[in-house]
């Protein structure tokens, strides 16, 4: 035969055998026609899905047809065949975080697991092996960006026809951009942290009140050039607080504007620590360098770094100002103990109504104090039963001949109260030690009162390759035409920060709630650190905000005005936090406080309350902040700010550091981010 006969016999009989073969089933695909879904965030609307992964399994079928919101019920099913590890993993992304209500599953799946993500990256199970019925999944509120359906292999398919998420009641957390874009900027202010917020126009904080300023505060700022095609600084000074305003009436990359002195062509910081640090008088009454705060068995230390108060003379005066008058009762005194040879010797004490008419002088003689690093007072005076607002120490003669000092004071009233008043003295040596040259104020929350801004920096200085927080004070700085005057500002020394007898310190100032529309209080919130970072909280009458004998602290049961008594309201706070008044909404006339939960977490909750006082519900946490694709960084000291918000829509600040000092070349690291928490419409 020959040899092309044979191949066209051959070519016959393949095709006669494939013609009688069966044709390949191929499943059909529906083409989905385009729709704009109308997703208007109401209770019970679907979730539009974002994407879907299915990292383990072999898959048949179209994902993205699986997952259009605009496909038919029971169209396009895909099939899992096959999986690498023993469970099928489908996870479920979403374009922010949602409130889940339930998912509607049809799929010939008996039981399921589900686990949800915040972050996308971070999954908890919230059910193990659940049982479907009638093809849901309840998932009772949850919120997730991301859902992960743990299906058990089997012998046979798992066909999955359809799956919607339904949303609940609740809130949806959406990343701020347009907001936060505003603070990654290219030349002059570049990056800061500590940001807090008030309303310029009227003070008014309340969640949709009218204003024409939003007026901002910051502590570490950058000022310098950036190069914007890689974010990396270009020149860089850090100062060490700085202001901001928002415009209002303007659209938001035209509305912000910064403020900061400039010593020629050098930034300088807003707020500085001069009148905190040195021998100054004011170190008299607060509790820096003492074991314990407002407490006779305090002991003193014998340190120099600016704890106590020296004259540049063999004789000073000195004045204390209680603001009002109080019963006097009992007063105690330190010598100076950080050199005792420069101490007090002979000292005549004299009171007074009005700095014009004193009392006759009652008159000691102090001992040297001995310099160990723990010193008890040195003179109690007792049983004086004395009304008066004005104090006169005169230091008559020193044990030194050319300087004069004196380490501590304390005054009680005839209810064992601790008295603290505004100092003044003669002239102090304007002597500094090496720490001192470090201290720089860190700005806390403040409040607007009379259009005056009254803000509460914390003084810190370095300690070895840390720092540690001296005291807390306060600044007054007037407010014109909508602007912080700075250059005007008066500074004051407060109690506000104090070593508690059981070992812990007491800070306030971390977040302030202005509620005198509601009961005639502004609220001052703060921390107590001892085993954990627990929530504390003072109040005081407006008009009193100078006058700290007339604030009192919540003890757990009322307000009382021993701060030692405080009692923490919630544990794993943060050092900036926030406690606002609810408008409107499901939380409508409630209390939300805001924190990121233990400082550093990258957890933002929230926990509700009645009273601006507590008991507070238990954390609902609704971010999970990720910056680990900026090296050594973290996120720190969320809060809300009610002057930024809307009613339905609050705005929720966090800030981002590094670890790595070099890594603050990049600018994407310093400066604050914003997310929405937006209510579920009804």
């Amino acid at each position: 035969m020959k040899k092309g006969l044979m191949i066209t016999i051959i070519l016959g009989l393949l095709f006669i055998l494939t013609a009688c073969k069966k044709p390949i089933e191929t499943e059909e695909e529906i083409v989905i026609s385009p729709c704009a879904y109308d997703f208007n965030k109401m209770l019970g609307d679907e979730i539009p899905i974002l994407g879907l992964t299915i990292p383990y399994s072999k898959v048949k079928g179209n994902q993205e047809n699986f997952i259009n919101p605009c496909k038919p019920f029971d169209v396009n099913p895909i099939t899992l065949t096959q999986s690498s590890i023993r469970t099928h993993q489908l996870i479920f992304t979403f374009d922010a975080i949602y409130p889940m209500d339930h998912i509607k599953l049809i799929a010939n799946v008996l039981n399921i697991s589900v686990e949800v993500s915040l972050d996308t990256l971070s999954f908890k199970r919230i059910l193990s092996s659940e049982t479907i019925t009638d093809d849901i999944i309840d998932l009772g509120g949850t919120m997730a960006k991301a859902v992960k359906l743990v299906i058990p292999v089997s012998d046979d398919a798992i066909k999955l026809e359809d799956i919607r998420f339904y949303l609940s009641d609740g809130f949806i957390i959406e990343e701020d951009e347009a907001l936060t874009n505003q603070f990654l900027r290219y030349n002059g202010w570049s990056g800061a942290d500590g940001i807090f917020t008030f309303n310029l126009t009227d003070g008014n904080e309340t969640i949709g009140a009218a204003k024409s300023t939003v007026g901002f505060i910051f502590s570490d700022t950058f000022v310098g050039e950036v190069y914007p095609h890689n974010k990396l600084r270009k020149t860089s000074i850090m100062i060490n607080n700085s202001l901001g305003y928002m415009d209002t009436s303007k659209p938001l990359d035209e509305a912000f504007s910064f403020d900061y002195p400039i010593a020629g062509i050098t930034p300088k910081s807003v707020y500085t620590p001069e009148s905190y640090i040195g021998l100054q008088a004011r170190n008299l009454l607060d509790g820096d360098g003492l074991s314990i705060s407002q407490r006779e068995e305090a002991l003193l230390s014998n340190s120099s770094e600016g704890l106590s108060y020296r004259a540049n003379a063999p004789q000073a005066e000195i004045i204390i100002d209680l603001l009002d008058i109080e019963t006097i009762d009992r007063i105690l005194i330190w010598n100076d103990n950080a050199n005792p040879m420069m101490g007090a010797k002979d000292i005549e004490i004299r009171f007074s109504h009005d700095q014009i008419n004193y009392s006759s002088p009652l008159t000691y003689t102090l001992d040297q104090a001995s310099g160990n690093p723990d010193e008890p007072y040195t003179l109690k005076i007792d049983g004086l039963a004395t009304d008066a607002r004005y104090i006169k120490i005169n230091l008559l003669t020193s044990y030194d001949n050319n300087v004069v000092g004196l380490g501590k004071i304390m005054i009680f009233n005839d209810e064992e109260q601790f008295l603290f008043g505004k100092i003044t003295a003669s002239p102090s040596v304007d002597t500094l030690h090496a720490n001192e040259l470090s201290a720089r104020l860190w700005l806390q929350d403040g409040v607007v009162i009379d259009n005056k801004l009254y803000v509460f920096p914390i003084l810190v200085k370095d300690e070895g390759s840390a720092f540690k927080v001296h005291n807390v004070g306060l600044i007054e700085t007037p407010i014109l035409n909508e602007r912080i005057q700075y250059q005007q500002a008066t500074y004051y020394s407060t109690p506000l920060q104090v070593q508690t007898p059981d070992g812990g310190i007491l800070y306030f100032g971390a977040g302030v709630l202005n509620n005198v529309d509601r009961d005639g209080y502004i609220y001052i919130y703060g921390y107590k650190d001892l085993h954990g970072r627990n929530l504390i909280v003072g109040r005081f009458l407006p008009e009193d905000i100078l006058n700290f004998n007339k604030w009192t602290y919540f003890n757990g049961e009322t307000f009382t005005s021993d701060i030692n008594q405080v009692q923490g309201l919630m544990p794993k706070v943060s050092a900036e936090l926030s406690v606002t008044y609810i408008p409107d909404g499901i939380y409508q006339g409630k209390y939300m406080l805001t924190v990121m939960e233990n400082t550093t977490s990258g957890k933002i909750s929230y926990a509700i309350s009645d009273t601006p006082y507590g008991t507070f519900s238990d954390y609902i946490q609704i971010y999970q902040t990720n910056v680990s694709d900026l090296r050594g960084a973290f996120s720190y000291n969320a809060k809300m700010h009610p002057a930024l918000s809307k009613p339905g829509e609050y705005i929720i600040s966090y800030n981002v550091n590094t670890t790595l000092v070099g890594a603050l070349s990049d600018a994407r690291i310093y400066y604050p981010r914003f997310i929405k928490m937006i209510e579920v419409k009804k």
